[in-house]
């Protein structure tokens, strides 16, 4: 991993680290600590973006679960695809406001 990362120390955590930024991979979550490499405004501002875009796309997923003709006439397949689309995007929220939080607190 280390190699593939190009970085120089890996270390395994269950708490999450103040001033880093995350990201989630199935059900592991990521902490990459920062350092002065990196813009903070920029990088608040695109999670800002993508935390606007996962939070529209669901409310569409949340329409069609709510939509009772899409309930009905949808395969049960089709309706479990969508309930797992929600329940990711309400991971990627969670993420998101997670490294949104600990990034204004730098």
């Amino acid at each position: 991993i280390k190699k593939l990362g190009n970085i120089n120390s890996l270390e395994y955590t269950e708490k999450a680290i103040d001033g880093s930024l995350t990201f989630r991979v199935k059900s592991n979550e990521y902490f990459i600590p920062i350092s002065g490499n990196i813009d903070i405004t920029a990088e608040i501002e695109k999670l800002e973006a993508e935390l606007k875009y996962i939070q529209g796309f669901l409310k569409s997923v949340q329409n069609k679960l709510q939509n009772e003709k899409f309930v009905a006439g949808a395969p049960p397949q089709v309706i479990a695809n969508e309930e797992n689309k929600e329940a990711d995007a309400l991971a990627k929220i969670t993420t998101i406001e997670q490294s949104l939080s600990s990034l204004k607190l730098t």
